[in-house]
């Protein structure tokens, strides 16, 4: 039945796309992970994946599938795109549609369309298809080819100039200019079509089991001459006895073997959903097509019979005439082991003494089976997972606490399936092996207490994906940045946070929401906790303008305070290609008091000339070129606002606040295949032309730099951040600082980390400098080995 129900929803669904086709000419995502794909437009400007940009693809964009097959549903039917794919769309809405396959595969189906064609052109050669029909188009370094499921498609070599048919169910391969197109098999069809027909696939199977019979002989052709008597002339006549008369005569009986008709098919499938018009997008992972179906095809021959025999004992007479039997076909069912003894016919003049018939033996294994037997191994369409536990054991050596030793063992289970991902956490730690203590049994007290100790067992935990409508995360990094805001510093380096954020998506709006610590340990420690809220709207069309309204929150709990710091921002495009983005951006900021009292005048004062007593004011550029991105932001500054409130400092007993005219903010980073770099360095300055400073009359400006390599087994990073960075350099020349205040203390923080991963092993050391008021001279030292166990499933 699910070829059936297949058929049915395609059927509905080309019905659907027919009734509508004047009325909505858009397309849209049928399945697949669109996280993978890279669109776009005329110009070579990279868009966003939304529903609505996707619905307004048209003529000359770029379609880049790298990793995962992808189904596009247009007016004109269904395109596959496979992995490593690059497609430019042509004229996808008229009745002559058009696409170039620049590499990689895809597999086009065609709506019924009176009058219609779809022509795909490729880098040497040109396929047509009239109608309604599919076909697979591969051009790669290896292959060029094309093959037709359904209809009929003319192609043309454009380096031979050949054009040649392809029929149903055949393919073509382009390479050779005498090249012929050849039958395919069952299991490539149900590999590479849309939506597989499971009787086409068995009607597959029975033409490559029809008999093969030998040609018919051609007849005898004899030419005539008249006979002309001649009169004999006398001559001398010698008679001269025959041989010995012949005893006996044995004639052969051959019969051509003929394959029995295909009797049974054993098929084992799965029902290939029939995507359906989507009013969100869900990304999931699929596996390469070539693993989906395997088909193996086992013929079974039976033996040939052995032919009857016959002797026949006779006199020959001087010219004796035999005529051969007529052959009968060998019985569709041989089963029949013993048929009954035939006497051959004995021909004219022919004096019968003895005939015997023997029959011949059939051996009794042969029985009637189907001569093909095809099975169908269709491997798991579901979206692989894991499901494990990763083990590890930690030694730390805390200079900055009196060099005390520490060991750590942690459990780790997790389970990871499509959108969904989990891993917990639970440890148990001694530092002298005398004592001990775990992350399950300390029960706290109170209510931030216990939602803190709540999530303390959760190490990773995700929805959906970061292309999906609906996407949450739980992670110790930052994943979602908005370049509209200059509320955050990156994180540096490992960060022991749970960061929580997530994310929603509706066709140009985008909402994200993010909490810096869901352990609360800062909060809990009487410092500083952080949250925002951003949304984001991106106008369609040619121009696409960025919006921006949101705001952050800090909070304290000692006294309880919340403040807000509203935002908005615009981002106007001024190169906007496939390879180079430049923007101008405009940043504004305020605060805004809103516990225990929701003060008002902190936002907007009429008894002051600026009108907004606290306020951010900001414009600058954002260049994404290649792999590299760069931004710099100016900004006029006054009260409580500022550049990067929330950075590794401020999670510190040091207050960061300042009192400056304006910001200049600078940040470079570079993503490369195997390496990262980024620089980030922000200078307030006073009213008076100099670097502002903090209120312990340190100076104010903040920096990071970070560097990270990643090849094969091996990774390793560096990382430096200061508050002041020219003052402490000047301490350190000065004498007033020792050397190790550069890389830890009440200013400075800096790591350095390297791991080599034998699997299912991993090996991890780091140094760290922490950000402390007490003297450091030795850093934090940790050695870590991991265990991780999986399962596929």
């Amino acid at each position: 039945m699910n070829w059936l129900f297949k058929h049915v929803g395609l059927l509905l669904l080309a019905l659907c796309l027919s009734a509508n086709l004047v009325a909505d000419d858009s397309v849209f995502i049928g399945d697949g992970d669109i996280s993978s794909l890279k669109l776009y437009d005329t110009q070579g400007n990279a868009l966003e994946l939304t529903e609505e940009v996707i619905s307004q693809i048209g003529e000359g964009w770029i379609i880049s599938n790298p990793d995962t097959p992808l189904l596009l549903v247009t007016p004109r039917g269904t395109i596959n795109v496979y992995e490593n794919s690059l497609l430019v769309t042509g004229n996808l809405v008229g009745r002559q549609a058009e696409l170039y396959l620049v590499s990689g595969k895809a597999t086009f189906n065609t709506f019924p369309l009176e009058g219609g064609t779809l022509t795909v052109t490729t880098p040497v050669s040109k396929y047509v298809l009239e109608g309604e029909g599919e076909m697979l188009v591969i051009t790669t370094e290896d292959e060029e080819s094309v093959t037709t499921f359904l209809g009929e498609v003319e192609s043309y070599n454009g380096l031979t100039r050949v054009k040649r048919p392809v029929r149903t169910f055949e393919k073509l391969e382009m390479a050779e200019k005498t090249a012929r197109a050849q039958r395919i098999e069952a299991g490539y069809y149900l590999t590479y079509a849309t939506y597989p027909d499971m009787m086409l696939a068995r009607e597959l199977v029975q033409q490559i089991a029809q008999p093969l019979l030998p040609p018919a002989p051609r007849s005898v052709r004899a030419s005539t001459k008249p006979y002309v008597a001649q009169t004999p002339q006398p001559m001398n006549v010698s008679i001269t006895p025959i041989i010995a008369p012949v005893s006996s005569l044995s004639v052969v009986e051959q019969k051509p073997f003929i394959p029995s008709s295909l009797q049974s098919i054993s098929v084992k499938v799965e029902k290939i959903p029939v995507p359906a018009r989507v009013t969100t997008l869900v990304s999931r992972i699929l596996k390469a097509p070539s693993d989906r179906i395997v088909i193996t095809i086992k013929p079974v021959t039976p033996e040939t019979p052995q032919a009857l025999s016959a002797r026949v004992a006779s006199d020959v007479p001087p010219q004796p005439t035999i005529t051969e039997p007529e052959l009968e076909p060998i019985a569709e069912e041989p089963e029949v082991l013993e048929p009954e003894p035939v006497a051959e016919p004995i021909p004219m003049g022919v004096q019968a003494e003895e005939v015997v018939a023997e029959p011949a033996t059939i051996p009794a294994e042969v029985r009637p089976i189907s001569t093909a037997l095809l099975a169908f191994d269709d491997q798991a369409q579901d979206i692989e997972g894991s499901l494990g536990v990763e083990t590890s054991y930690r030694f730390l050596l805390d200079g900055p606490n009196a060099n005390a030793l520490n060991h750590m063992l942690t459990v780790k289970p997790f389970y990871e399936k499509g959108p969904f991902a989990l891993k917990l956490q639970f440890s148990a730690d001694t530092d002298d092996f005398t004592t001990f203590s775990n992350s399950i049994t300390e029960f706290p007290s109170g209510t931030l207490e216990t939602l803190s100790y709540a999530f303390t067992f959760f190490d990773q935990a995700r929805i959906g994906y970061q292309s999906s409508a609906f996407y949450l995360v739980m992670d110790h990094t930052r994943s979602l940045f908005s370049d509209q805001s200059t509320f955050s510093a990156p994180v540096f380096g490992e960060s022991e946070k749970l960061v929580l954020q997530n994310q929603v998506r509706l066709g140009n709006l985008r909402l994200t929401t993010t909490v810096d610590d869901l352990y609360l340990t800062e909060l809990l420690a009487g410092r500083h906790q952080f949250g925002s809220s951003l949304l984001e709207f991106t106008l369609p069309g040619d121009y696409p303008l960025g919006i921006a309204i949101g705001a952050l929150a800090k909070i304290d709990r000692t006294p309880a305070t919340i403040d807000l710091y509203p935002l908005l921002s615009f981002s106007f495009p001024i190169i906007n290609t496939r390879t180079t983005n430049l923007n101008a951006l405009l940043i504004a900021n305020s605060y805004l008091p809103t516990y225990p009292t929701l003060d008002f005048d902190a936002l907007v004062d009429t008894s002051v000339a600026t009108l907004f007593p606290n306020h951010l004011l900001g414009a600058g550029f954002l260049l994404k070129h290649h792999d590299v991105e760069a931004r710099m932001i100016a900004s006029i500054t006054e009260g409580k606002n500022q550049s990067l409130l929330v950075n590794d400092f401020a999670y510190s007993s040091v207050d960061t606040s300042y009192d400056a005219a304006f910001d200049l903010l600078v940040d470079v980073h570079y993503t490369g295949k195997v390496m990262q770099a980024r620089a980030l360095y922000n200078l307030p300055v006073s009213s008076s032309f100099g670097i502002a400073k903090l209120s312990t009359a340190h100076q104010a400006d903040y920096s990071q730099f970070t560097f990270a390599y990643a090849k094969d087994r091996l990774e390793f990073g560096v990382g430096l951040s200061f508050l002041g960075l020219f003052d402490t350099l000047s301490s350190v020349i000065g004498g007033s600082a020792d050397v190790p205040s550069l890389l830890g203390g009440n200013y400075s923080t800096s790591y350095l980390y390297a791991s080599m991963e034998f699997e299912p092993f991993t090996l991890l050391a780091k140094a760290s400098y922490p950000i402390t008021s007490t003297s450091v001279d030795i850093p934090m030292l940790s050695l870590q080995a991991k265990l991780n166990l999986q399962k596929t499933i």
